[in-house]
C-alpha cells in the first residue's frame, strides 16, 4: 500500500476542511501518483428539481369578482307592476308570461360563461344550492305550495368544450353537493351554462324567491 505525502495528505485535508462550509455545494478529491496508470477522478454533483403547485381554476360568469345574477320575472302582458285597477278581457286565470334578465356576467338569455382548467387527474366539479339573501328559498324537487321547487329550473350546456355540469337530470336537483363531473387535467374547458324556468307562474304565490347555485372544483 503506498503511502501519501505530506503534501498530499495536506490537501486531502484542505479539501474536506472545504467540503463542511457553507459555500460549497459538493467537493471531493481524487489523487494518484504521478505515474500510476489508474485514472485520478473527482465527482461532484447537482440537485435539479421542478416544483410545480397545484392548480384548478373555475369561472362562472364574467371574469371578475363579481357574482352573475339571472332574474325571471312573470306579469300579465300590458299590465305593469304596479298598476291600478284596469279594464281586463284575458282569460281566468289569467296567462303570466315570462321575461328573463340577466345582470353581472349573465345575459338577458338566461346564459352564462363558464370555464375550467386544472393540472391535477381527478379533479371533480360539483355545484350545491344555498339560500339567497332577502329571498324566499326554493322548496326541493318540484314546485310546491306556491314556491318554486328547484326541479323547475333548467339548465343547458353548449360550447366547443364545456365544463360537463355535475348531475344528469338537467335541473338544478343535481346540485346536491354529491353529483360530480371528472375534469381532464390539462383542458381549457369553455362554455356556456344557460338557465330557464320551467315554473308555471299561476302555481306561486307572490313574493322573491330565490337561491345561489355554488360550483365547485376539487383538485385532491
Amino acid at each position: 500500500m503506498k503511502k501519501l505525502s505530506n503534501y498530499r495528505l495536506v490537501a486531502v485535508a484542505a479539501a474536506f476542511a472545504l467540503a463542511g462550509t457553507a459555500a460549497i455545494a459538493e467537493q471531493t478529491i481524487g489523487v494518484q501518483d504521478g505515474g500510476s496508470t489508474t485514472d485520478a477522478v473527482a465527482t461532484a454533483r447537482v440537485n435539479v428539481r421542478v416544483l410545480v403547485p397545484k392548480i384548478v381554476i373555475l369561472r362562472v360568469g364574467n371574469a371578475a369578482n363579481t357574482v352573475p345574477q339571472i332574474d325571471f320575472s312573470y306579469g300579465i302582458t300590458g299590465f305593469a307592476a304596479p298598476q291600478a285597477s284596469a279594464s281586463y278581457t284575458g282569460a281566468i286565470p289569467p296567462t303570466l308570461t315570462a321575461t328573463t334578465t340577466g345582470t353581472a356576467g349573465a345575459t338577458n338569455a338566461g346564459a352564462v360563461v363558464v370555464g375550467a382548467w386544472t393540472n391535477m387527474p381527478s379533479t371533480t366539479l360539483t355545484c350545491a344550492i344555498g339560500a339567497l339573501a332577502g329571498t324566499t328559498a326554493f322548496v326541493s324537487g318540484a314546485t310546491a305550495g306556491g314556491v318554486p321547487g328547484t326541479a323547475d329550473i333548467t339548465y343547458t350546456v353548449s360550447g366547443a368544450t364545456p365544463p360537463p355540469h355535475p348531475g344528469s337530470a338537467g335541473d338544478l336537483t343535481d346540485c346536491d353537493g354529491v353529483n360530480s363531473q371528472t375534469l381532464t387535467e390539462r383542458t381549457a374547458y369553455t362554455g356556456t351554462y344557460t338557465y330557464a324556468s320551467a315554473v308555471t307562474a299561476t302555481d306561486l304565490d307572490p313574493g322573491t324567491y330565490g337561491l345561489t347555485v355554488t360550483y365547485t372544483a376539487t383538485a385532491p
